[in-house]
C-alpha cells in the first residue's frame, strides 16, 4: 500500500516535447514517486541526477531528508550546513528545516537535539511526516522504544504500509515477544508471518521485507528473534529459497545438526518403549497395559523437545511453532477436544495392535493360542508390535505428506486466484492517481497498459538497467527500474510535458508545518 499522494498529472500540451526534454522534466517526479513508496536510496539517486534548480530552494531539504532515511545523517548535516541551517532555536518549534536538522543531529548522537526533536513533535500530534524523522533518528541512535512506536503508528494508525515501514513494524513486534511465556512467543511469531503475507502479496517472489526485518533485529541485538523470523517465514514460504539460505547463514550449523538428529531419534523413540510395554501386556494378558508405555514416550518428548540449541524456552516454543507451518497454510493448532479425540484414537489403535502382535508371535513360536505367558512369546510379541507400530508410523507419515501436499496445492490455487483478481485492472490507466507501483502490479501495468518509448532506455550511469515507457492515454513518461537486493520492479511516474512551471510538490520543504 502506498501512502496517499495528490496527483500531479498535468493537462496535455499541444506541442509534444522531445524525449530528452521530457526525461529531464520527469526526473524530479520520479524521485518524488520513489519517495512515495519509501524507496529512499532510489529517490536519493534520482534526486542527485535532477537539476536542483527545478524544485527551487526545497530540493536540498528533500535530499537531506532522504539522506537521513537512508542512514546517512552526517551527509545530511553537511548538506544542511551548505544551506546555512546549523543552529536549533532555544525553544522547540514547528519549522521543518529545524526539525530536519534536529533529527539529523539526533541520529548522529546529539542527545540535546534528540530531546529538542521529541519536544517539538509532541506539540504536533497527527503528523505522519514527523514520525519518519522520529523513527529514523531514534533507530539510528539505538533508542528502539520511540522508533518502534513511530513505525507502529505509521502502519496501524496512518495505514502507511510500505516495505520499509512493514519490515520495521514486524521487527518491533518480534522484538517485544514475551520472553517468559512460550505459547505467547509462538503465537507472536506466527502472527507476524501472517501479517507479512496479508500486507505484501509479492512476498513469495520478493521476500525482501522479511530479510530486512531480520537484519533490523540483528542490528538491535536480537539474533534469536532474527533466526526465529527467518525460520518461520522459510517454513511458511518454501518457494522462497532466499529465506532458507538466510536461515542457514544466521543459525549455527552444528547446533541445528544436533537438533535434527535429536528430532530423528524422537520420531522413532516410541518403538522400543512401546515394544517393552507390549511385551508386558502380552505376558500379563492385559492389552490396555501397553498404554503405560506412552508415559515414558511423552516424558522423553517433553524433555528432549522442550529446548532448541541456542534458544530460550520461550523462543524454543516459537521455533517449534514455526516448524509446524511446514504442514501448510491450512495447518492450525489442535484445541483440547481435538487433542482428546486423537488420544482416544491412538489408545484404541495401540490396544488393538497388542492381540494382533500376540497372534503373529504365536505363529512364530509355534503355539496355537493367541496369548501365552511365556518369556519367548512375550519377547517375540514385543518385537512384532514394534514392527507393526513402525508400519503404522510410516503410514501416518505418508498421510501427513499427502496432507501437506494438498494444503500447499490448495494455497497455491487460492493465491493465484487472488493474484488474478488483484491484477485484473492492471490494464487501466492509473497515471492520474498513482505515482509509483511496486512488484507484480508494476510488472502487469508495464506489460498491459504502458507502451515502449523511444529511446527505450535511459542513458544514465546510475540506472544502467532502467527502461522508459509511455502511457498511451496521457503521454506520461514512466521509469521502470529495480529496487532492493531481490531486484523487485519499481515503476515511477514522470510527467507528460517538459514545462518546469509546475514544480513537483515536496513533503514539508520549507516554512512551518
Amino acid at each position: 500500500m502506498v501512502r496517499p499522494v495528490e496527483s500531479t498529472a498535468l493537462p496535455m500540451t499541444t506541442v509534444a516535447p522531445s524525449t530528452a526534454e521530457l526525461i529531464k522534466a520527469s526526473v524530479p517526479h520520479w524521485a518524488r514517486a520513489a519517495d512515495d513508496v519509501d524507496a529512499f536510496r532510489t529517490a536519493l539517486e534520482l534526486g542527485t541526477v535532477a537539476d536542483r534548480s527545478a524544485d527551487g530552494d526545497g530540493t536540498p531539504l528533500v535530499l537531506a531528508r532522504l539522506l537521513l532515511l537512508a542512514g546517512r545523517p552526517r551527509d545530511a548535516l553537511t548538506l544542511l550546513a551548505q544551506q546555512h541551517i546549523t543552529q536549533l532555536p532555544a525553544e522547540p518549534m514547528a519549522s521543518w528545516p529545524h526539525l530536519l536538522l534536529a533529527a539529523c543531529r539526533a541520529a548522529d548522537g546529539d542527545l540535546g537535539a534528540y530531546r529538542w526533536l521529541l519536544s517539538a513533535v509532541a506539540a504536533l500530534p497527527g503528523s505522519w511526516e514527523l514520525l519518519y524523522l522520529v523513527g529514523a533518528a531514534a533507530e539510528q541512535r539505538g533508542d528502539y522504544g520511540p522508533a518502534d512506536q513511530a513505525w507502529t503508528t505509521l502502519v496501524q494508525g496512518h495505514q502507511i504500509v510500505t516495505r520499509f515501514t512493514l519490515a520495521r513494524y514486524c521487527a518491533a513486534v518480534v522484538a517485544r515477544r514475551d520472553p517468559k511465556e512460550p505459547a505467547s512467543a509462538a503465537q507472536t511469531l506466527i502472527d507476524v508471518v501472517e501479517e507479512f503475507l496479508a500486507r505484501d502479496p509479492d512476498l513469495t517472489e520478493y521476500p525482501q521485507p522479511v530479510l530486512s526485518a531480520a537484519a533490523h533485529l540483528r542490528r538491535r541485538g536480537d539474533n534469536a528473534g532474527s533466526a526465529l523470523l527467518l525460520h518461520a517465514a522459510s517454513q511458511r514460504l518454501p518457494q522462497a529459497p532466499a529465506l532458507k539460505a538466510a536461515v542457514q547463514a544466521v543459525v549455527s550449523r552444528v547446533a541445528m545438526r544436533c537438533y535434527r538428529r535429536r528430532k530423528t531419534l524422537l520420531a522413532w523413540v516410541h518403538l522400543p518403549l512401546l515394544a517393552l510395554a507390549a511385551a508386558a501386556a502380552v505376558w500379563s494378558d492385559l492389552p490396555p497395559l501397553v498404554l503405560i508405555g506412552m508415559v515414558p514416550v511423552l516424558l522423553v518428548h517433553r524433555l528432549a523437545a522442550a529446548s532448541v540449541p541456542g534458544f530460550t524456552t520461550a523462543d524454543s516454543a516459537a521455533w517449534r511453532a514455526g516448524s509446524r507451518l511446514r504442514q501448510g497454510p491450512a495447518a492450525r493448532l489442535l484445541d483440547t477436544e481435538q487433542r482428546f479425540a486423537c488420544a482416544i484414537v491412538v489408545a484404541a489403535v495401540l490396544t488393538a495392535t497388542v492381540p494382533i502382535a500376540g497372534a503373529l508371535a504365536g505363529a512364530v513360536v509355534g503355539r496355537a493360542d493367541a496369548i501365552a505367558r511365556t518369556a519367548s512369546h512375550a519377547v517375540v510379541s514385543g518385537g512384532l508390535f514394534a514392527v507393526l507400530t513402525a508400519v503404522l508410523t510410516a503410514i501416518g507419515s505418508g498421510l501427513m505428506a499427502i496432507m501437506r501436499r494438498h494444503n500447499w496445492q490448495s494455497a497455491r490455487r487460492v493465491r493465484h486466484e487472488a493474484d488474478r483478481r488483484r491484477l485484473s485492472d492492471a490494464g487501466d490507466c492509473r497515471c492520474w492517481r498513482t505515482s509509483a507501483l511496486v512488484g507484480s502490479y508494476a510488472a502487469a501495468y508495464l506489460n498491459r497498459h504502458l507502451t515502449s518509448s523511444a529511446p527505450a532506455t535511459w542513458d544514465n550511469e546510475r540506472f544502467p538497467d532502467a527502461t522508459l515507457a509511455r502511457c498511451p492515454a496521457t503521454g506520461t513518461l514512466w521509469l521502470a527500474t529495480t529496487a532492493g537486493a531481490q531486484g523487485e520492479l519499481l515503476l515511477l511516474r514522470g510527467t507528460d510535458r517538459a514545462s518546469t512551471d509546475f514544480p513537483v510538490p515536496a513533503p514539508a520543504t520549507g516554512g512551518y508545518l
